[in-house]
């Protein structure tokens, strides 16, 4: 991660008293802290009010059923069905698996090269490892919401839709597909747009995952309720749920990688003053 700003390479800028270790304005980023603090303290609200809703009344709502009913008549042609298909498809325990053990291996094995190469290396790993951070802690806080809420999945032997994928003996709400690539996604992006990225001269590079990215999270609720496989209302739960994850980690995050970046400037004051 090159920075125009910062000569050395540096993928951290030194925090100030005006300026983040991103290099924001640290009252401009302050203010908006208190205005995202009191959005997801209202998001968290209604997603624990929905969870309690569907679990004393797990039927599907008439929204529900006219919603798939209506997706799963429409007459798409083959390539648009397969494409929106994809999201599901990507998903899947085994892609999702490998595509985040990829990611992983990736940002570290550039933060070893950059590390030996005496280039700083620390926000290649403290990246990787907030990625799987953020989609493993938000999976298994998933399973935990499914499990208490407890909503059955679609049946078709019970009401009129079809389902494209084996009937799987796991609760249905919040969707975990949904939340899943809200919180993966939405965390590639948010580390596609920092400032260090923004600067990188080969930035352009990375448009086409950007923009499938962009596509996933809005594909992947539709994606769902056309295979069959959740509810109108699954899919949004799993859309607030993996929005309250994603800003929950981009928050920690940001957090760390100022603290790291402090801690790094003080230590280098130190050496400088044993040196001299």
């Amino acid at each position: 991660m090159y920075s125009t700003t910062n000569p050395k390479g540096q993928g951290m800028q030194v925090p100030t008293d005006r300026t983040t270790a991103g290099g924001e304005d640290r009252e401009n980023a302050r203010k908006r802290h208190r205005i995202e603090a009191i959005f997801w303290t209202i998001g968290m609200i209604i997603f624990i009010a929905s969870c309690i809703i569907i679990h004393f009344h797990p039927q599907p709502y008439p929204i529900d059923l006219a919603a798939t009913r209506t997706i799963q008549g429409l007459h798409l042609v083959p390539w648009l069905l397969t494409a929106l298909q994809l999201p599901s498809v990507l998903n899947n325990p085994i892609p999702s698996t490998v595509a985040i053990i990829a990611w992983f291996v990736g940002m570290i094995a550039v933060g070893l090269v950059r590390k030996l190469r005496k280039l700083p290396s620390l926000l290649w790993f403290i990246s990787g490892i907030f990625l799987v951070l953020t989609v493993m802690t938000s999976a298994g806080l998933n399973v935990l919401f499914d499990d208490i809420v407890g909503r059955p999945r679609p049946d078709p032997k019970v009401y009129h839709i079809h389902l494209y994928t084996p009937l799987v003996p796991f609760p249905t709400y919040p969707s975990g597909h949904t939340e899943h690539d809200v919180a993966y996604y939405g965390f590639l992006l948010y580390l596609s747009f920092t400032k260090p990225v923004r600067d990188w001269r080969y930035r352009w590079l990375l448009l086409p995952f950007q923009l499938y990215a962009v596509y996933d999270i809005f594909a992947i609720g539709y994606s769902r309720v056309l295979e069959g496989d959740h509810w109108l209302t699954d899919v949004l739960g799993g859309y607030l749920e993996g929005a309250l994850y994603l800003f929950f980690f981009i928050f920690l995050y940001r957090l760390i990688v100022d603290w790291f970046s402090r801690y790094r400037e003080k230590k280098m004051a130190g050496k400088a003053v044993q040196a001299s």
